[in-house]
């Protein structure tokens, strides 16, 4: 196998290991979550996305990181910065989720608990 293939092959095999995890360990707050890979090659980077949805209504919300590509082919290996990436977005989530139990009430959630 070249060794441009098994780069790749860790890559991905690094990334769905980190995906899974991170899937797992947000499945109880978020219903519905998402997570993209996109490729920033002019700027030689991966952008990691996660929209998400804390209840069944759907109010999407979206976090996303860059892990640079020079990283992911460093010493260290794929497996250390997916985990530093993935570990961004769950950050972001606990952020968003924060942010929405202090957000004010909305009309309608004003009338439904009787304000």
């Amino acid at each position: 196998m070249p060794a441009a293939t098994g780069a790749i092959s860790e890559m991905t095999a690094a990334f769905e290991r980190q995906k899974r995890e991170f899937l797992a360990s947000n499945a109880a707050r978020c219903p519905y979550l998402l997570v993209q890979l996109q490729p920033d090659m002019p700027r030689h980077r991966l952008t990691l996305i996660a929209s998400f949805a804390f209840s069944p209504d759907r109010e999407w919300q979206q976090v996303e990181t860059q892990v640079p590509i020079a990283g992911l082919q460093a010493e260290s290996g794929p497996k250390h910065y997916f985990a530093e990436a993935f570990g961004r977005l769950d950050d972001g989530i606990g952020a968003a989720r924060i942010a929405r139990l202090f957000a004010p009430l909305t009309q309608e959630q004003r009338l439904a608990v009787g304000r």
